[in-house]
């Protein structure tokens, strides 16, 4: 499907089970990623749980036009809230769940401050000072970043459940970004893909993730 996202159109792949949940499931990748591999995880999700997924391109990524160099954290914000908007407006769509990796994980928090989710599934969360954040020696302190950082901020406030999946061997996060993500979210849950490295380039990652995504959104 095509998805309208400000001045560009997005391309997302739609995937409705026969028997519909009530439940929709969004997934968003990485920077420099696609929704390839998470429309892969939609289908699976579908038959497995019934949920409604949606896998989408944000603007600059995959089919979806634009040039990624021009594009800012906003553009992005923009079109997960329209990819969100257009699942919520999927019929027998009720509820939604988010699935997020990286750069997208952190998009998913700033979208909770624009939208209600009902719960987060948060892999390998990248993290981003903004520009008007703590200074330097501030920026130790988790407490002070979760007052400053807006991603962290909605994370504090979002009353509903959270995992925060760590890659055991990721090259990419450090582990101070995944401590500011359990430490901000009140509803938090911590596990660990064992031998993962950040891009979950194995297929053992990569079955373990979605082992992961079908056992933490069954009953959503």
């Amino acid at each position: 499907m095509d998805i309208p996202s400000g001045d560009t159109t997005l391309a997302a792949d739609l995937v409705t089970p026969s028997t519909p949940s009530g439940a929709g499931l969004l997934f968003v990748h990485g920077y420099g990623s696609s929704r390839r591999r998470q429309t892969l995880r939609a289908r699976e999700v579908s038959q497995r749980l019934c949920h409604t997924g949606l896998a989408v391109d944000l603007s600059g990524h995959g089919d979806s036009p634009g040039d990624l160099r021009e594009r800012t954290r906003q553009d992005h914000l923009r079109d997960v809230v329209a990819a969100y908007d257009a699942l919520a407006s999927t019929e027998d769509v009720e509820r939604i769940g988010v699935c997020a990796a990286s750069y997208g994980a952190y998009l998913a928090c700033l979208l909770l401050g624009e939208r209600p989710v009902q719960r987060l599934l948060l892999r390998a969360p990248a993290l981003y000072i903004d520009a008007d954040g703590p200074d330097p020696e501030a920026r130790q302190h988790l407490r002070g970043l979760i007052d400053t950082n807006a991603a962290l901020a909605n994370l504090a406030t979002f009353d509903g459940d959270t995992l925060v999946l760590e890659s055991e061997h990721d090259e990419v996060i450090p582990r101070r970004s995944i401590d500011a993500y359990l430490h901000a979210a009140r509803h938090g849950t911590h596990r660990v893909l064992a031998g993962a490295k950040h891009a979950l380039i194995d297929d053992a990652s990569d079955a373990a993730f979605l082992t992961e995504i079908v056992d933490w959104f069954a009953d959503l």
